[in-house]
């Protein structure tokens, strides 16, 4: 026993020198590794509230398309907002002054938050506003037509072309959104305010120009299926729009209750074709599944609808646009076409079984049509009319592509003639060089309402007896 505690004496006392230096070194880097940590999240939560909530991540967005270089040429300028609640532009230019300057001002988009937007399940705008804006358009047609794969060319024997195409079609790629609109309805989509002050948009290639009045448009919502439509506001001296309670209607021997009631004015100053104020109401209702509506328009001379089975109607009864429209067209219109469906938004179809319309001093006859629109299959159709005369036979076509600023109305003559004969025949009912001066200088200028004139027509002609 001794001998053990001699043996222990011996050693000595266990001393560790290096034990205070060792537990120092690792406060040190414990200290060291906590702050790289704690600056590392001030950074994380800096980057974040930069990148969310100030006008930084914008305004370096904006200065990528602000060079001032290239063929777009955008400017923009006085940016501010955030990512996380929204943004606001002061002036957004694109294109070259005195070519093709087109101009957006104050810009206003304001949401709940990204994240909602990102979810897509609670999609809340509780502003989008656009000031003054004068957009140029020129081109737009070559780009829409670049984007569409389903034009096809109007079979027709008096013009060629594919510009002529007339077809009425759902795109595959609107069959192709459903899941995604059906996904959304089981959320929410709302737009508390959607104001627009004044737009003019013109188009250099067709001397086209068009005023769009300030409007506002208050409370869509749209949950599980249901929607409100809101309120639409238009008060301009170009266009009025106000709406009202909708109220329950019967038509065709049916009783349907609308939501909402649109009543509007189309005023002169909209467009200079305009001749006289045109009066409208267009009716309103979603069932959950389908937007259904009913219009009336041209102090009840015109009447169209669509109910929640898709099914509807188009009727005129002896409408005279020409007292409406300063342009060569239809007078004492009277038609009635059928809207047909098989009770999906698969395929729908318009029936046109009889009509006739006035156009100069010629009377045309609507020759029966069906359009159908199926995204299976692509039908190409044009309207017709048909006038006789003698031994000369006048067709008045109507071509409504898919575009539908495309619009436009065309004549032909059998046997061939000029397009100054054939509107000197059809609306004067003369030969172009019995008519006085003046009338000759009118033949020409409408000659710009009506399309389609081949080379054949316009510098051959057939000898006119």
């Amino acid at each position: 026993m001794r001998a053990g505690k001699c043996g222990e004496s011996e050693r000595g006392p266990n001393m560790n020198f290096d034990e205070r230096p060792r537990r120092s070194g690792v406060k040190v880097l414990a200290i060291v590794l906590g702050s790289l940590g704690l600056l590392v999240l001030a950074l994380l939560i800096g980057g974040y509230y930069v990148l969310m909530h100030t006008a930084v991540p914008l305004r370096m967005f904006a200065s990528v398309f602000s060079s001032g270089t290239g063929a777009g040429d955008v400017r923009i300028e006085g940016i501010s907002g955030s990512i996380a609640k929204g943004f606001e532009i002061k002036t957004i230019r694109w294109g070259k002054e005195g070519k093709d300057a087109s101009e957006i001002q104050d810009v206003r988009v304001a949401y709940s938050s990204f994240g909602d937007l990102m979810g897509g399940q609670r999609v809340v705008f509780k502003e989008i506003h656009i000031g003054k804006a004068h957009l140029d358009v020129t081109g737009m047609e070559k780009l829409m037509e670049d984007l569409s794969d389903d034009s096809q060319p109007y079979s027709g024997t008096n013009w060629s072309g594919g510009s002529n195409a007339v077809v009425w079609t759902n795109f595959g790629a609107g069959s192709r959104s459903r899941p995604a609109m059906a996904r959304r309805g089981a959320g929410l989509f709302q737009i508390d305010r959607l104001s627009v002050e004044d737009v003019f948009l013109t188009n250099r290639a067709n001397g086209f120009s068009l005023s769009v009045p300030a409007l506002e448009w208050k409370g869509f919502k749209m949950l599980s299926g249901k929607v409100e439509l809101g309120e639409l506001k238009i008060d301009s001296d170009r266009l009025k729009i106000t709406t009202s309670t909708g109220e329950e209607v019967e038509i065709n021997g049916k009783k349907v209750t609308f939501q909402k009631k649109l009543e509007g004015t189309i005023l002169p100053r909209l467009h200079p074709a305009v001749r006289q104020p045109i009066a409208f109401t267009v009716d309103v209702g979603h069932s959950g599944r389908s937007l259904f509506w009913r219009m009336k328009a041209f102090d009840g001379k015109f009447e169209a609808c669509r109910l929640e089975d898709r099914s509807g109607f188009v009727r005129c009864e002896d409408l005279d646009l020409a007292t409406y429209m300063d342009a060569p067209v239809p007078q004492h219109l009277s038609m009635e076409a059928l809207l047909t469906s098989d009770g999906t938004a698969h395929k729908d179809g318009l029936r046109l079984s009889k009509g006739s319309f006035q156009l100069g001093v010629k009377k045309f006859e609507i020759q029966p049509l069906e359009l159908e629109n199926s995204e299976r299959e692509i039908k190409t159709n044009a309207l017709m009319a048909i006038s006789r005369s003698g031994d000369s036979v006048f067709t008045y076509h109507l071509i409504v592509p898919d575009q539908p600023w495309k619009i436009e109305q065309r004549l032909t003559a059998t046997p061939p003639m000029t397009p100054e004969e054939t509107l000197a025949r059809v609306f004067y009912d003369k030969r172009l060089e019995e008519l006085s001066e003046d009338k000759q200088e009118a033949v020409k200028k409408m000659k710009a309402s009506f399309g389609g004139w081949t080379r054949d027509e316009t510098e051959k002609g057939a000898p006119v007896k």
